[in-house]
């Protein structure tokens, strides 16, 4: 690294020892590192890349720049920077969009970004009786509908249509149901309606036929088999596969909860209905020009083509594609709307300007439309991205260079820095986002620093052609569920016995890391309160 300062411990923050051990500021970093050392690391920001050279582990350089991560990042394709095997879940999923590199990520991108367009507002009848009888693919347009449909399941279910007040002792569990009801339906056709994923009720009354029949033949329902494998993503990539049939309860539950989600997940995939519907009327033979566009079609489309055709994925890689999604597709979500709540809960000026501006949109448009335009609720995007810059769902972003690289920095002066070719770069997103040359007064909630910034200049969700795919998808669910929240509830602070706003505020705010697969604020308690 060229004597390029940084930390010399004895674990690499990264590695899987050094994530379950406990974190010591010389042996051990650890995975909290980013966030305990966010306004102190990179020598307080004098430095805009960083070495970390553990004597266990790889050598890699971080950086807490912006302009840095743009340079590297919007060349991703041409400088052929790949992610990291082990810095990837491959080897727990399989190969997906996430992990794969060079022409094996051109082929994935070709079946999975279709389905993310903003074409797609077609119907068709399913001949199967594993799934809804019609099937529905959806625009972004039409997320607005679903998020409406859901949140209407979920005062029902939760009796809370004629309630004053709802306290939320922990808000995650209740965004995590929201944003998978979305995902599950939209993204991929399985109905797992409010009632599916809240109730302890045998399935059948709740779930879908595929859902139903798994359930009889294991422990989990989806959503919690989902919870538990997101929690044991450390332990699963350590430990070996005979240490599940020890009779040890802990153990057995996670075994079985991985069992379980892959169970469902080649259930849907292999259902015969939907596989001989996708035969019969995709001739084509091309996921990008086929009727069916919602992810699970289009996966399971890619997958009945011949291995020699540039649009066909294999059956291993069609569940990578699935794992992947499902859970960057509602956890990740769900981290965020907890952050942009806590923020709006604290600050209650910034909430009544976002409910200010929902009130006016919905007031001057058209009766027949059935809900709100997201594309007009500018300041409460403002809210939205300035609460993923404070607490970004994806805390870093791992590259491999495959060449020596010459980036431009500016700290500690402005010089050109040569990368050494096979080093890994870790683009410390909190760091970048938290860094008072960019961002002046970088720990507040100033939803306003972003008016005037192009959405491209956003790099909350990556940059570069390998960006996060689903980036407006979770942007217009994220707006659609804050629009219909803020109309109804007022969002406040749940605080302990004797605990003031100042106190509460230093301690949920405080208190981040890893939630399942994604980054976020760990606790928050919240009140809503009913406006009208």
């Amino acid at each position: 690294v060229h004597f390029m300062p940084g930390l010399r411990p004895l674990l690499s923050p990264l590695s899987p020892f050094g994530m379950l051990l406990p974190n010591h500021n010389l042996l051990n970093p650890g995975s909290t590192w980013y966030w305990s050392a966010r306004n102190s690391s990179y020598l307080n920001k004098t430095h805009d890349i960083i070495s970390i050279v553990p004597l266990m582990g790889s050598v890699s350089y971080y950086t807490c720049s912006f302009d840095v991560m743009k340079q590297i990042l919007s060349a991703d394709i041409r400088l052929h920077t790949e992610k990291p095997y082990d810095m990837t879940l491959e080897r727990l999923f399989g190969p997906s969009l996430a992990s794969v590199n060079d022409e094996s990520w051109r082929r994935h991108r070709r079946v999975v970004q279709p389905a993310f367009s903003n074409k797609l507002q077609v119907k068709y009848q399913s001949f199967s009786h594993n799934f809804s009888s019609s099937v529905t693919f959806y625009s972004y347009e039409s997320i607005g509908n679903e998020v409406a449909k859901i949140y209407q399941s979920m005062m029902e279910s939760e009796d809370w249509r004629d309630c004053k007040q709802i306290n939320f002792l922990e808000s995650h569990d209740f965004m995590l149901k929201f944003t998978l009801c979305i995902i599950s339906k939209c993204g991929f056709g399985i109905d797992a309606s409010w009632n599916a994923i809240s109730s302890s009720e045998k399935p059948e009354t709740h779930l879908n036929h595929v859902q139903a029949q798994h359930y009889r033949q294991n422990g989990f329902t989806l959503p919690e088999a989902l919870r538990i494998v997101s929690q044991t993503l450390i332990p699963r990539i350590i430990l070996p596969n005979w240490v599940y049939a020890v009779p040890i309860e802990r153990l057995q539950r996670m075994g079985d909860s991985w069992n379980d989600l892959s169970s469902y997940i080649r259930t849907a995939i292999n259902d015969k209905d939907l596989v001989n519907h996708v035969s019969k009327d995709g001739d084509t033979q091309d996921p990008r020009e086929c009727n069916k566009d919602n992810l699970l079609t289009r996966l399971v489309t890619s997958w009945t083509l011949s291995k020699s055709e540039k649009h066909s994925l294999s059956e291993n890689e069609v569940i990578g594609n699935m794992y992947t999604l499902m859970f960057a597709g509602h956890e990740t979500t769900a981290s965020a709307l907890v952050s942009v709540f806590a923020l709006l809960a604290i600050h209650q000026d910034i909430q009544e300007k976002a409910f200010n501006e929902i009130t006016v949109i919905q007031a001057a448009q058209s009766s027949e439309l059935k809900h709100i335009d997201v594309n007009k609720m500018t300041f409460t995007k403002f809210c939205l991205w300035e609460a993923l810059r404070l607490y970004p769902s994806a805390n870093f972003l791992p590259r491999e260079l495959t060449q020596d690289m010459a980036v431009d920095v500016q700290m500690p002066g402005p010089q050109k820095v040569i990368l050494q070719k096979g080093s890994w770069i870790m683009f410390d997103l909190i760091s970048i986002f938290r860094n008072p040359h960019t961002f002046p007064q970088p720990n507040d909630f100033k939803p306003e620093r972003w008016n005037g910034i192009a959405e491209h200049e956003v790099g909350m969700f990556g940059v570069g052609p390998r960006a996060c795919i689903g980036r407006k998808f979770a942007q217009v669910e994220a707006l659609h569920i804050l629009s219909m929240i803020l109309t109804s509830w007022k969002i406040d602070i749940l605080t302990r016995p004797d605990e003031n706003r100042e106190m509460y505020k230093e301690r949920v705010l405080n208190d981040a890391g890893q939630v399942g697969t994604a980054f976020g604020l760990r606790s928050v308690p919240l009140r809503l309160i009913r406006r009208f």
